[in-house]
């Protein structure tokens, strides 16, 4: 499924971490890495989101708490994981003012992961007409393909 998603929403994800002061961005889907954007080796960004996950699930597991957004600080970094149904967005950024920014931005695109995950996972009546509309239409030429025009025009020379 990654492979199928990822080629969308790469260019999104690539302007938003042009967006202030972003160091980086990683894009997950359960616990699968959909796009990393963190200037960190793989296995260093899988065990951010194995710690992220266990972070919501230690608060979870207390009770009705369910919690959709960690901000963490660190010595000239912070981390902002925002959960969004079983998407993640992890980002890195050095200034704190820019956290409230960052943090709708990274609804909003976790919005629209979302319903293109569903959208994928789950392809509605509608989709499936689309895609055999799309087909052409016509008998098959001898090759067993649709006949094809030259889209060449006879011109018809008038005497005087």
């Amino acid at each position: 499924m990654a492979a199928s998603i990822t080629p969308s929403l790469r260019s999104a994800l690539e302007r938003l971490k042009h967006a202030g002061s972003v160091n980086g961005m990683l894009l997950c889907w359960r616990r699968q890495i959909l796009i990393n954007l963190l200037p960190f080796e793989e296995f260093r960004c899988e065990r951010l989101l194995q710690s992220v996950h266990d972070a919501r699930a230690h608060f979870a597991s207390g009770g009705d708490r369910d919690v959709a957004t960690f901000w963490f600080g660190y010595e000239g970094v912070f981390v902002l994981a925002l959960f969004q149904g079983e998407c993640l967005l992890i980002t890195l950024h050095t200034h704190a003012s820019e956290v409230d920014f960052l943090r709708r931005v990274g609804l909003t695109f976790l919005d629209d992961t979302q319903l293109l995950v569903q959208a994928l996972l789950q392809p509605s009546p509608d989709d499936e007409t689309s895609r055999d509309e799309t087909q052409p239409l016509g008998e098959p030429g001898v090759d067993g393909l649709p006949p094809q025009s030259s889209g060449l025009t006879k011109v018809i020379p008038r005497h005087a």
